[in-house]
């Protein structure tokens, strides 16, 4: 009996070892067995990819463990083995740029010697038929852009992808890793790439009138009565509310008035559905003897967030009346396009013709903002006097060359409209300028949920959370709030203290925080979910080391009062000419949010 006990356990372990030196040996971070082979060839037909909105065709799993001729790996080899197998961007709002996502890719070798290293020889994204088509995704981050990578054992490289939300339909592509691989080395291992437009309204204006610019209503029949129809179409996959539609200028309050009104104008807060329209009815009183060119504008108030909400507030401008065609016409550069916080720009409208094309000598200039970083309110002054009073708003002004200061970092847009002496203005003209900072640290916020509240900290070396001295949040912190601001490094020198750009309430940020020159130390970075009850959000975060994005991070905050401690920016002196400070920026691991007590200011 003991004999075939013994004999037993002799052959199985001969067996065992018989398969141990098979030459294939499981990778235990793979999710399929790599030696499976399975009937997923990818479809070659025609594709049409001149066409950048083209969707890559249905999507497909590439078959990255199906190797030709029947290639096993050894324990030697070198094996290239991306974290995620595929990469998802969802919620992009259409005609806007995602955020930068990224794909690990590292060497899964057992017995590999560092002489005989993975190669990575090169990265791009093509069609599911191999043709080297981005479509509108891009490689942001390409470590092998200077050329090849060696990629030792659990060596690992980060490629950065963003795409653009072009099509409403969802797009596929693939991103294809060129490497040594022996058996991925004639084909590239590729990884999915998945774009899915946000659901959302679009809108699209039509005024049917004799103009083919559909930014522009004319009334061009001089009674003292005229009605023309704008159609409001949703060319988008959600409905689109129009929360007001009026007359913003050149408004008649009664029939004995000339202006323009809106009949039967639609009720605020009514809805197109996707596909369908809304016709609203535009007029024009004027006087039947003695007609005069009238100009205004239609504004249409509504809920389409793309391309960056620049369609959310649609102007029509409005002309009626005698010789209205003949309009003036703006134009305005700005200079420079980028300045620095606290720096001037320069608005230069004297490009500016009256309808003739040449003449100037009688234009007035009505100049505006459009937009601002955080709405925030600026004054818009004469160049050559920029202790004057502001110009904002005021028609009557001949100065054609303006200015003003960037208080914070962001986009400006500025707009002008000039008028002749017959009261008849141009169709606006805009430009945008960017206000940078030169800061040696900056972070920030972004989240998906625009009902939730979330806020940013930067807390200092030795600080402490919700602390009015050590932690810069938006109490002490923001233009928006009174509490006092955090004096840290040198005493008195506010290059060294933090500065948040705005406590960003009812949006999805984003909340950035800069300090010029940071003393040494180690700061933390921390996220806090100041209020979810209307649902959870998607923080993702940002770091910034002289000018650079350097480290990114995601995580869901479901509940309220819970905080999320993102990075360590560890801070210290450079060396060389230009002595700039080093700064390391290390994600806190494992990512995950604990319970933290709401600041009491």
């Amino acid at each position: 009996m003991k004999k075939i006990i013994i004999s037993s356990v002799f052959f199985l372990s001969f067996i065992f070892i018989a398969v141990s030196c098979g030459g294939d040996k499981k990778d235990p971070y793979a999710d399929t067995d790599t030696d499976t082979d399975t009937d997923t060839t990818a479809d070659t037909g025609e594709t049409g990819d001149d066409d950048t909105t083209d969707t890559g065709d249905t999507p497909e799993k590439p078959d990255n463990e199906n190797t030709a001729n029947d290639c096993n790996y050894s324990s030697a080899d070198n094996r290239l083995k991306p974290k995620n197998e595929e990469l998802l961007f969802s919620g992009v709002l259409f005609g806007e740029q995602s955020l930068t996502k990224y794909i690990y890719i590292m060497n899964r070798c057992y017995a590999c010697t560092d002489a005989d290293p993975l190669v990575i020889k090169g990265i791009s994204i093509v069609d599911k038929s191999g043709n080297e088509d981005a479509g509108t995704f891009k490689i942001e981050s390409n470590p092998v852009a200077n050329g090849p990578v060696n990629l030792k054992n659990d060596e690992e490289i980060e490629i950065g992808i963003s795409v653009v939300a072009s099509t409403w339909e969802e797009q596929i592509r693939y991103l294809k890793i060129d490497s040594n691989d022996k058996c991925k080395k004639d084909s590239g291992f590729l990884i999915p790439l998945t774009a899915q437009t946000k659901p959302s309204g679009r809108i699209e204006v039509k005024t049917m009138d004799e103009d083919e610019d559909d930014d522009v209503l004319v009334f061009t029949d001089v009674i003292s009565e005229s009605v023309q129809d704008v159609i409001v179409y949703n060319k988008g996959t959600a409905n689109l509310k129009l929360s007001s539609v009026v007359i913003s200028e050149g408004l008649s309050k009664s029939s004995s008035e000339p202006g323009f009104f809106i009949k039967d104008a639609p009720e605020p807060g009514v809805s197109i559905a996707p596909s369908e329209e809304l016709t609203l009815n535009i007029g024009c009183y004027n006087d039947k003897e003695y007609p005069v060119p009238l100009t205004g504008e239609l504004l249409i108030v509504n809920t389409d967030p793309t391309e960056y909400g620049k369609n959310a507030n649609k102007r029509i401008s409005l002309k009626c009346g005698p010789n209205v065609e003949k309009y003036p016409t703006a134009k305005l550069k700005c200079e420079p396009e980028t300045v620095s916080v606290f720096q001037w720009a320069v608005l230069d409208g004297s490009g500016s013709t009256d309808s003739d094309g040449e003449s100037k000598e009688n234009l007035k200039y009505l100049w505006s903002f459009s937009t601002t970083p955080g709405g925030i309110s600026l004054d818009i002054v004469d160049d050559s006097n920029r202790a004057g009073s502001p110009l904002n708003g005021d028609p009557s002004n001949k100065i054609s060359r303006a200015a003003f200061q960037a208080k914070m970092k962001g986009s400006y847009t500025v707009r002008l409209i000039v008028i002749n002496e017959q009261g008849i203005s141009s169709k606006p003209e805009e430009c945008t300028i960017e206000a940078v900072s030169d800061d040696d640290l900056a972070v920030k916020l972004l989240w998906n949920n625009k009902n939730s509240d979330i806020d940013l900290h930067l807390i200092r070396p030795d600080g402490e959370f919700g602390d009015l001295v050590s932690d810069c949040y938006f109490w002490n912190c923001s233009p928006q709030y009174s509490g006092e601001r955090p004096d840290w490094g040198v005493e008195g020198d506010t290059k060294d203290d933090p500065f948040l750009d705005i406590d960003n309430t009812n949006g999805i940020g984003p909340e950035t925080v800069t300090i010029n020159k940071p003393d040494n130390g180690t700061y933390t970075v921390v996220v806090h979910a100041y209020d979810t009850s209307k649902g959870p959000s998607t923080a993702v975060v940002k770091a910034y080391a002289h000018g650079v994005e350097e480290k990114t991070a995601t995580l869901l905050m479901n509940q309220t009062d819970t905080c999320w401690d993102v990075f360590k920016i560890e801070v210290s002196d450079g060396s060389g000419d230009d002595a700039k400070k080093k700064i390391k920026i290390t994600e806190i691991t494992p990512a995950e949010v604990h319970e933290c007590s709401r600041p009491t200011h």
